[in-house]
């Protein structure tokens, strides 16, 4: 018996919130506006596609990447651009900039002879560049 009173009362209890929340006079954030319309997607940026390295705007920033690299495979088993960035000996050194010592140095600070794991994913640092013009003014001075 006193199991099935509180179930009555719990449903009774539901049923009266949700009556409260149809009656209570709810507004949207944004006030009485209506949801715009779904604008057209604005048009994709060129990429900078330069055969010289784009120059560092801060200390410890890492290069950027003078070209696209959005069709390069990079997962697991694969990365793309270590065909032309990592050091190989005999390799046409006028080709591209190889990867600098610190891409092999694991996390525990010892040297290795390999690429360290936490430097694979080359996207998470190194970046292409879109000639935009900048969302808002800015007064940032490079490093010289």
């Amino acid at each position: 018996m006193k199991h099935s009173s509180f179930i009555v009362f719990s449903i009774a209890a539901i049923l009266i919130g949700l009556a409260g929340q149809v009656a209570a006079d709810l507004n949207s954030l944004r006030g009485a506006e209506a949801v715009p319309t779904t604008l057209a997607a604005p048009k994709l940026m060129k990429f900078i596609n330069d055969k010289e390295n784009v120059e560092r705007t801060f200390e410890e920033q890492p290069p950027l990447t003078p070209h696209t690299n959005e069709k390069y495979t990079i997962n697991l088993q694969t990365n793309k651009c270590l065909d032309c960035h990592m050091k190989q000996p005999g390799k046409d050194e006028a080709k591209s900039v190889e990867m600098s010592e610190s891409h092999f140095i694991g996390r525990d600070g010892v040297k290795l002879d390999r690429l360290a794991g936490g430097r694979h994913f080359c996207t998470q640092c190194h970046v292409p560049q879109v000639d935009a013009k900048p969302l808002i003014g800015s007064n940032f001075q490079t490093v010289k």
